[in-house]
């Protein structure tokens, strides 16, 4: 959610490009507030801090700063100071690679904190942080004989059930079988291999070895590994049978994993998962800002009033600048009754979780419950 700000012209601050450039949402965050919400009152309040960042150094693989809110992804060259816009960013140097990087300034970047909390109570007050849908050990339990693998590659192959906004995480894989010579899995998403990651086998026990694998995109994910003797049953899946995705198994013909020619099937290869679903709206507020847009302003403006009541900063000369005292500044964020900042933040919050309720997770029927579960097949 990219959050723009217009030019109010009361304050000499110059804000970086991400801030002044034209939303493509079209919301300015501080259009059609409250007249006391002006960028100098703004930046007087927020929290004067000495920010110091290190110098960019060449061997350091950065991350996108808005992503990880880690300070590590601002750097310093020449007395700039720049800001990471993507991750993987390795050598590339800030001063020419305007794809990897912003040139910013301490009041950007005051400002982009402060916008980053706004953007957490949104997400917060709309249910739309990450939520657990289910965590499934997916593995055979019966008896087990050795057997070798058909064709080229045998895989477990997920997908997303019940909601756009479902991601996949695989926390954990095993391989069953003999040796603890590491094997090869690859990560598929639509034909295109992701990555390819090592897991140990434990002499053909069932031995669950830690994973980072996140499926967030569209279409069928695949596990795959190259056909070989493993511990295998006489189990089978239902596909259908988890809540939050879809996962069956698979085996493949071809000169590589990703473009395999594959077969799909429901019972066991000797591959063990354990699978977490998730809802990530991430992606949902911005594409629909245009319908939320009011709520995320009236979110600002609660915000920035909470800070005046409550910031420090300025307390000496607030009643100067905003011409009010604690009592109006409290009834603008207590009475309900008028036309006031709270009561703005509560309709058009009541207005969005209306909006929401016909549009996003209409599949995924339980909206709080949790659901854990430790099973087999």
């Amino acid at each position: 959610m990219v959050l723009g700000i217009s030019e109010d012209f009361t304050s000499n601050v110059v804000f970086d490009a991400q801030l002044k450039d034209i939303p493509t949402s079209g919301l300015y965050i501080n259009s059609g507030v409250h007249p006391s919400i002006t960028t100098e009152n703004l930046m007087d309040f927020l929290p004067k801090i000495d920010l110091s960042f290190q110098e960019w150094d060449e061997t350091k693989d950065y991350n996108s700063f808005m992503t990880s809110r880690n300070r590590v992804d601002i750097v310093t060259k020449n007395s700039n100071i720049y800001q990471s816009i993507k991750s993987s960013n390795l050598n590339q140097d800030p001063e020419t690679e305007t794809d990897f990087w912003l040139l910013t300034n301490i009041e950007s970047l005051r400002l982009k904190i402060f916008l980053e909390k706004v953007k957490d109570k949104v997400y917060s007050d709309l249910s739309l942080t990450k939520r657990l849908v289910n965590n499934q050990y997916i593995y055979d339990n019966g008896e087990k004989h050795l057997t070798t693998l058909e064709n080229n590659y045998a895989a477990w192959v997920i997908e997303p059930k019940g909601s756009d906004y479902v991601s996949i995480r695989i926390n954990e894989i095993s391989i069953e079988k003999d040796g603890t010579t590491p094997v090869n899995v690859y990560v598929i998403n639509q034909d295109r291999l992701l990555e390819t990651i090592t897991v140990s086998p434990d002499n053909g026990r069932l031995n669950f070895v830690d994973t980072d694998i996140v499926f967030n995109g569209k279409g069928t994910f695949k596990l795959a590994i190259d056909s070989t003797d493993m511990y295998v049953g006489n189990a089978t899946v239902d596909p259908l049978m988890f809540d939050g995705f879809v996962a069956y198994t698979a085996n493949g013909t071809g000169d590589a994993p990703e473009t395999a020619d594959y077969t799909y099937n429901t019972f066991g290869n000797g591959i063990g998962i354990n699978v977490t679903a998730y809802l990530d709206a991430t992606n949902y507020i911005e594409e629909n800002l245009s319908e939320l847009g009011n709520y995320v302003r009236a979110t600002f403006e609660y915000m920035v009033f909470q800070l005046f009541l409550h910031n420090s900063n300025n307390r000496s000369n607030r009643s100067q600048r905003l011409q009010m005292d604690d009592q109006l500044l409290m009834g603008e964020l207590k009475n309900t009754k008028l036309d006031t900042v709270v009561s703005r933040y509560h309709k058009e919050l009541k207005r969005a979780k209306t909006a929401m309720s016909k549009t996003f997770d209409t599949q995924l029927n339980d909206h709080d419950g949790i659901q854990v579960k430790i099973g087999s097949v």
